[in-house]
């Protein structure tokens, strides 16, 4: 009997499913990278993680309570950035891959990385226009900690816990659906600073341009961060 070559089905099997995701990923990279492509990373059914070493938001930050929908309404919290200054960052979301017909091809990662400074970037380079740049930066966030985190308030404009969800502050961090009377955190009267900010997360939006130095986006097989 005439032994099966399997290795040739195998490769063009694999060559056949790798092609799309390589195309999709090559696009999503050149539009970014050429700022053609708003940048929603709306995974509201896969929570990934985000994170970065260092965060400076000049205009502070808003936080409200929020509900998403990940297969059953869940509560989480809604945190915007007006404008946020990055040094690194990692998108890292987690998925089982079934397809019909050929069936499961296991877990896989999608993993979004634009690195930090090989020199730690500082709270004040951030500011002015170093690392990672991204207007309205909105997070639906499970969870989300820091090392270290200071938000810094005006005279005139003091931080404010347990203010209305729908206050000008926090509508001006770019979370605009907030629930009037409910509660919210409005710390827009300076800037913010956040050490080391991880974040497990069902969505990410930036609602203006996104400044990403050596971008990087990719799969990888199995449960494999940036």
């Amino acid at each position: 009997m005439q032994e099966e070559i399997r290795g040739v089905t195998r490769w063009r099997r694999s060559a056949f499913l790798a092609l799309p995701a390589t195309v999709a990923i090559g696009a999503m990279a050149t539009a970014m990278v050429q700022g053609a492509l708003a940048a929603n990373l709306s995974l509201t059914s896969v929570p990934f993680t985000l994170s970065s070493k260092t965060v400076a938001a000049p205009q502070g930050i808003g936080a409200v309570m929020h509900t998403v929908d990940t297969g059953g309404p869940k509560g989480a919290a809604e945190v915007g950035l007006a404008k946020a200054g990055l040094d690194g960052i990692c998108v890292h979301a987690v998925q089982s891959v079934d397809l019909p017909v050929i069936g499961n091809l296991g877990t896989w990662s999608l993993n979004i990385s634009s690195p930090a400074a090989a020199t730690p970037l500082t709270s004040d380079q951030l500011v002015a226009g170093a690392g990672l740049q991204a207007n309205k930066l909105v997070l639906d966030a499970q969870a989300l900690k820091a090392s270290t985190a200071t938000l810094h308030a005006a005279d005139g404009s003091p931080n404010v816990i347990g203010a209305a969800a729908d206050s000008e502050g926090i509508k001006s961090t770019g979370i605009t659906d907030g629930t009037p009377g409910q509660f919210g955190l409005d710390a827009t009267g300076g800037r913010t600073d956040i050490k080391n900010l991880n974040a497990d997360a069902n969505a990410a939006t930036i609602s203006g341009a996104i400044t990403l130095p050596d971008l990087a986006i990719g799969i990888a097989h199995g449960d494999k961060g940036c």
